[in-house]
């Protein structure tokens, strides 16, 4: 290697570094530099050297990072585009089917079934979202008004002077700062109602994009099959072929369809006994319902602890074993009729590896990473299936060591 190599080799590795830099502490406004001009830098000044495994490693490396950082950048935009690619890849079947046992042409079942995802969507935003945001700003008012009886609660109960008299904590001091924790929770309810309703923008924004959403989906739902395929052609290949995306997407598509289902009569049902039973926050306690069945075993357990404490503390005891007593209904149900009927899929993961999924996804991703867990983990289980296959179906070519020996086959390396 010559000095000029060895020169621009360590010129990439300081752009790299100023690369870690920018993406870590963002230019001020104003600052001509950003990790994209030191990226197409390093590729300028490394792109002569690319056949060396050092410099290869510092362009991969260094346009993965930049790859992320692109993608976090337009994250508002890419959420828009993966949410209707996902609408399109649930409906896809649905078109399929009319095409095929209809003879319906393609573009005329993807407006049917666009223009039925827009009215759902539309059904719920006119019917639904006002007594949302009716439920939500009235238990923040129910919590921040029970602050002063929570605190009354507190200073006569007894248990805190006998941790007080065994010198395990201050009394007052506990009592102002579980006073002052309940007020900031509450304020956060509104708060981030509004901070949801200045992320839409400016009108003409969320107008243009109410617009142009239904217009991408029922493209997207038309022309998915060519979508996927060119999705599809860009991940690795094990031995030229990729049976195993088409594996993991039936795996993930059935998962999800059959999920969704279930969802949403979870959410009808919760929400339509615990309204008759006159239970306090039906609709948010049953949305609540819908959502964490999403996430297997744990969902059920949280839905059950929240709506049981919400029902206890504004409804008493009686409206507390209600709400437990249909959740429990709930889950039999789905565990006896609609889990066996609709869920026709076989995910093919352990119960054990399905939990440790769900504490590593959500310790990295929050409530997103317990939602896309168990299909995640499909995936990977799936190609790293495929890519073992392939490497024993490689390896037997050769035959033992024995074999190689006696009919004169290749070496093993």
């Amino acid at each position: 290697m010559t000095a000029f190599e060895t020169v621009l080799i360590a010129g990439g590795v300081v752009l790299f570094l100023v690369l870690l830099y920018e993406m870590e502490v963002p230019s001020q406004d104003g600052s001509f530099l950003n990790p994209l001009l030191v990226s197409v830098a390093g590729l300028i000044m490394l792109w002569p050297l690319r056949r060396h495994q050092t410099v290869r490693a510092l362009l991969f490396s260094g346009g993965m990072l930049v790859l992320l950082w692109t993608m976090n950048q337009v994250a508002g935009i890419l959420v828009m585009f993966v949410g209707v690619y996902l609408m399109a890849y649930l409906l896809n079947p649905a078109v399929t089917v009319l095409r095929d046992s209809y003879r319906v042409p393609r573009w005329l079942s993807s407006l049917i079934a666009a223009m039925i995802a827009v009215g759902v969507v539309v059904l719920f935003v006119l019917l639904l979202a006002p007594n949302i945001a009716n439920q939500i700003e009235a238990f923040s008012d129910r919590v921040v008004g029970g602050v002063d009886s929570l605190r009354a609660w507190l200073a006569s109960s007894t248990v805190l002077d006998s941790l007080e008299q065994a010198g395990v904590i201050e009394k007052q001091e506990a009592i102002g700062q579980a006073q002052q924790f309940i007020q900031e929770q509450a304020r956060q309810l509104p708060e981030a109602a509004q901070r949801l309703a200045r992320s839409l923008g400016s009108l003409l924004s969320f107008v243009t994009v109410l617009a142009l959403v239904p217009v991408l989906f029922f493209y997207t739902l038309k022309d998915y099959p060519s979508i996927r395929d060119a999705i599809i052609g860009l991940f690795p290949t094990a031995s030229g072929r990729r049976d195993y995306l088409v594996e993991a997407g039936s795996i993930v598509g059935r998962y999800l369809r059959g999920q969704l289902v279930i969802s949403a009569i979870a959410a009808f049902n919760v929400s339509v006994f615990l309204y008759i039973f006159d239970i306090p926050f039906w609709l948010l306690i049953g949305l609540m319902a819908g959502v964490l069945n999403f996430i297997p075993n744990l969902g059920a357990i949280a839905t059950m602890i929240i709506g049981g404490v919400i029902a206890l503390i504004f409804g008493g005891w009686i409206k507390a074993l209600i709400l437990v007593a249909v959740l429990l209904g709930q889950g039999l149900l789905e565990q006896s009729l609609l889990t066996p009927n609709i869920m026709s899929y076989q995910v093919g993961l352990h119960p054990v590896l399905v939990l440790f999924s769900l504490l590593v996804f959500g310790s990295f991703l929050g409530i997103f990473g317990l939602l896309i867990a168990v299909p995640a983990t499909a995936i990977l289980t799936t190609a790293y299936r495929a890519y073992r296959e392939e490497l024993t179906l490689e390896l037997s070519d050769y035959g033992t060591p024995d074999e190689a020996k006696g009919q004169g086959s290749k070496p093993l390396i």
